[in-house]
């Protein structure tokens, strides 16, 4: 397993879902160490609040993509991406901050996740 004991022993028996999502992307031969490229996703009711997430994760300087309704989508999603090491405390603070713009557009935060990078 590329990522090293010492980082994993730091991540077991903790309940943070980011940390979980860690664990999981280091047992699927993921090593934490080297960038990654996380997606964090937005479920959003109605357009306007969609276009203001883009704008607010555009600002924030993501590389950001909306996807509208149709078939496969019940609502908006917006999904923002960037190249970044993935260490839980960085990954805490987005997530916190995900929360809070979701909720000031009624929307919903997905969570993250990335490929594995070996």
């Amino acid at each position: 397993m590329p990522t090293p004991t010492a980082l994993l022993a730091t991540l077991q028996d903790n309940d943070d879902p980011d940390a979980q999502v860690l664990l999981e992307m280091a047992k699927a031969g993921s090593d934490l160490r080297k960038p990654h490229e996380p997606e964090f996703v937005f479920e959003v009711e109605d357009q306007a609040s969609a276009h203001a997430i883009v704008n607010a994760l555009c600002a924030l300087d993501y590389e950001v993509q909306l996807y509208e309704l149709g078939e496969e989508n019940s609502s908006f999603q917006v999904v923002a991406k960037r190249v970044m090491v993935l260490e839980l405390r960085a990954l805490n603070e987005v997530s916190l901050k995900f929360e809070a713009l979701a909720e000031q557009f009624a929307a919903s935060y997905d969570g993250w996740g990335a490929e594995v990078v070996e």
